[in-house]
């Protein structure tokens, strides 16, 4: 195995056996994608009605725009965005879409500016429509099934789906349950596990949506299989936690708080969690309604905290890698294994650690579960230099490299961010 930081746009006990969760995991695979298969199409109107309307936006002037201007309209939507405008970005995305044909790119990265803009139930609004059922159903080729890339403008243009369907399915999880329609959220949730199978955050998805849908044993195991396959989540554990204490085994409950404060001492959820959970009479705490929290809430799609994978942000000196962290598995595992080069993208923070990372996605029989696990496991051990801007640390996303195989190619690896 190799590893390595590539240039790019303390973990705690783990109570339950990793072995006995992943066998488990794959028949939830299975289980997420019947959901999906099962969930009735929709009929192209929104969700249940929320106890608000979603605000009217004045109809856009039917401007006769020229192409050179409606790509300037739009580099000017992305710039809004790199600055954190949202809600700028969300009118000029507006005014771009009165002028050019349906896209559902274009749509959906104006739901997500809405949804970051705290305008809910528009993006709701739009996220639900027949143009987004199809985008959903998108059958994909594996070429296309990855994030978007930096310079987005000529995918809202050319007047058909040029993305990924998981990204429509998370918009949806994210909106739905940000306003309380669990059915939904729990729908989609399942769609993202489907289009995702051996990404931890999106079984943590799953595992507060189906809790809060009234689907508490499917909760609790997606929220067991989240932490075994992202080490690097406290959300995980702490949710694991939740279903144990009030599945009424404290004990092992206990022990999943204490995983959770290993890799977050800064949240308080699962410390006070963990002083109740001991407190005979103390009822459970009740299910979270937020799927990321602090700045983990970056990896939300329709989070207003940056930076966003899709976005760029210049920095004077770059991330660096200070401290390689070595997956922790058995060499036979890999010792008969075709050879796979796998990128992940990891959030750099401003102490030079890694705090979030992004599974690209990859055919599920090119590395067994265990193998992600271990690999993702290890980035609680990578250190970096934080990226500088104006002399002050920030948060960037770089590139980790890992090659498997026995005969990994040569080469050295660089190290970047951005």
């Amino acid at each position: 195995m190799r590893a390595g930081v590539a240039a790019h746009p303390e973990s705690g006990p783990r109570p339950a056996s990793r072995a006995g969760v992943l066998a488990l995991a794959a028949a939830l695979v299975f289980t997420g994608m019947a959901v999906a298969a099962a969930a009735p199409a929709h009929s192209g109107a929104a969700p249940k009605p929320a106890a608000t309307a979603a605000r009217p936006h004045a109809a856009a002037p039917a401007l006769a725009l020229s192409p050179a201007q409606v790509r300037e309209l739009a580099k000017t939507a992305r710039g809004l965005e790199e600055l954190g405008g949202y809600a700028n970005a969300a009118d000029a995305l507006r005014r771009l879409r009165a002028n050019t044909a349906p896209d559902a790119d274009l749509d959906l990265a104006l739901a997500l500016d809405e949804a970051r803009a705290g305008d809910l139930d528009s993006a709701a609004a739009r996220l639900w429509t027949p143009l987004m059922d199809r985008a959903a159903v998108d059958s994909m080729p594996p070429e296309r099934r990855h994030e978007y890339p930096w310079e987005r403008e000529p995918l809202w243009l050319d007047g058909r789906f040029d993305g990924w369907h998981w990204y429509v399915a998370r918009a949806r999880a994210e909106v739905a349950a940000a306003l309380g329609r669990w059915s939904d959220a729990h729908r989609a949730a399942a769609e993202c596990v489907a289009a995702r199978p051996l990404a931890g955050k999106e079984w943590l998805v799953l595992a507060v949506c189906a809790g809060r849908d009234g689907q508490p044993g499917e909760a609790r195991l997606a929220a067991r299989v989240a932490a075994s396959l992202d080490p690097t989540l406290p959300e995980a554990p702490y949710l694991a936690g939740l279903y144990e204490w009030r599945a009424g085994h404290r004990s092992l409950a206990e022990e999943w708080f204490r995983a959770a404060v290993a890799l977050d001492s800064t949240w308080r959820a699962p410390a006070l969690a963990s002083v109740r959970a001991r407190i005979p009479a103390a009822a459970a705490d009740s299910l979270p309604v937020e799927i990321l929290t602090g700045v983990r809430a970056i990896g939300r799609l329709t989070s207003p905290l940056g930076p966003k994978l899709e976005e760029f942000v210049q920095m004077d000196m770059p991330s660096a890698i200070l401290h390689r962290g070595a997956p922790r598995m058995l060499d036979s595992l890999m010792s008969n294994h075709k050879q796979v080069t796998l990128n992940l993208t990891v959030l750099v923070d401003e102490r030079g650690r890694v705090v979030l990372n992004e599974l690209p996605w990859f055919p599920p029989a090119d590395l067994p579960a265990t193998v992600v696990a271990a690999v993702v496991g290890s980035l609680n051990d990578w250190r970096f230099r934080p990226a500088m801007k104006n002399n002050a640390p920030h948060r960037v996303w770089a590139a980790v490299e890992y090659s498997f195989g026995t005969q990994p190619p040569p080469g050295s690896a660089g190290a970047g961010s951005h």
